[in-house]
């Protein structure tokens, strides 16, 4: 049975009793129409037509749903429930397996109690949003390099086969500072719904408000994020930190528990808050070491020693993020909660390395594979925690 019902049982109660008594009160009806009405069972539509005593024209069709609602409540709640039960064990079988052959289970449940004990902040990278069209940084800066001409694309070539993002941005910046602007602003627009075929929300922005019900980070410029919870709650986020700007409300909200956004690299709308080139960076983190009493490191530890963070779309390569969290571990001033990765399965020779550089900042990678550069295990394995989290499934056979 379920809440819903559970909570109104004893009304519905008192209403069928009353209802009973007064089909009892035709008798003489009854026993005629249970004896000689026709019935005539269906393949398609109403299963269940029974026609009329007294006018062959006329029929009355109803679905076998329908009947067990209404005469066998009980037994439809019970039916409801063990169907339900297939339709989850069938949902999330491919995800079980995966957990059970990886050996990723036990690591697995202590994010899902994290997440029910509403400690997660999730951390949102590029990969979150490229199902919706967004670029990744990389495509991103290789797109305005070549917009900058055949020049800028060579002189810049290096930086990008090299990762090294910070100085590309801050190359394409001082060589045109209007041209990045304007794509940016373009690139990373909120789209509409009818620009494309793919879904206004990928999955892992789709399922963040059942992940976190406090503060979310995100290194990206669009607004999916926004948008999501804007269609949720009905009203925009009450508490933001767009890069170097100003937080609006943010501490706040994040003192208090509540829902509240910090987009590390600023909005796309509004350049004065960027923080993606080099010289950007400097003045957000500070130069040489990360001076902690700016407001964006300063917060951002705040969130690192008090959440446990779930990476979701980030590649978690060396960066100014990982940095500060580094730093905040060597320190040892604060006790640091285990925080959590789902990453695609490296190359086996690069994984023991990748591994223990994110164990030396309390980040546990939970594993999945992504063959041709297919996500969909990310999105079964997060659909589990969440479901396993709101009790609405139980690992409690997997072993």
């Amino acid at each position: 049975m379920n809440k819903p019902f559970h909570d109104s049982y004893y009304v519905i109660e008192r209403v069928e009793q009353y209802l009973q008594s007064k089909l009892e009160e035709n008798t003489d009806f009854n026993d005629e129409i249970n004896n000689s009405a026709s019935i005539v069972i269906s393949e398609q539509g109403p299963k269940v037509r029974v026609k009329s005593l007294t006018d062959v024209e006329t029929e009355f069709s109803y679905d076998v749903s329908d009947i067990l609602y209404w005469v066998e409540r009980d037994t439809y709640f019970d039916e409801l429930a063990k169907w339900n039960g297939v339709k989850l064990q069938e949902k999330h079988s491919d995800a079980v397996d995966f957990l059970k052959e990886t050996h990723q289970y036990s690591l697995f449940l202590d994010l899902v109690d994290a997440i029910r004990k509403q400690r997660v902040a999730p951390f949102v990278g590029a990969g979150a949003s490229q199902p919706a069209g967004y670029p990744s940084w990389g495509d991103a800066l290789s797109t305005l390099a070549k917009t900058m001409g055949t020049n800028v694309v060579e002189e810049t070539k290096h930086l990008l086969e090299s990762y090294d993002y910070l100085l590309l941005a801050e190359h394409l910046f001082r060589h045109n500072e209007h041209v990045f602007l304007n794509f940016v602003q373009t690139e990373f627009r909120l789209k509409p719904d009818h620009e494309d075929d793919r879904p206004i929300f990928p999955p892992i922005i789709d399922l963040l408000p059942q992940i976190s019900s406090s503060c979310i980070i995100t290194t990206n410029f669009d607004r999916l994020i926004e948008k999501r919870f804007e269609l949720l709650k009905g009203k925009p986020l009450q508490g933001y930190m767009y890069g170097k700007q100003e937080q609006n409300g943010f501490v706040g909200q994040l003192l208090k528990g509540e829902h509240c956004l910090m987009k590390l690299h600023g909005d796309a709308e509004q350049p004065q808050s960027y923080v993606f080139t080099e010289s950007q960076y400097l003045e957000a983190y500070g130069s040489g070491s990360i001076d902690f009493t700016k407001q964006l490191p300063r917060s951002l530890r705040q969130i690192y020693v008090s959440h446990s963070l779930l990476f979701l779309g980030c590649s978690l390569e060396q960066d100014r993020t990982l940095e500060l969290f580094k730093s905040v571990k060597d320190e040892g001033h604060f006790e640091i909660p285990n925080h959590f990765a789902f990453l695609p399965e490296p190359e086996p020779e690069g994984k023991a390395e990748k591994m223990g550089r994110l164990l030396s900042m309390s980040i546990k990678p939970i594993w999945y594979r992504a063959k041709d550069g297919d996500h969909s295990m990310l999105e079964k394995l997060l659909l589990l925690a969440t479901d396993v989290a709101c009790k609405r499934y139980s690992l409690g056979g997997v072993k």
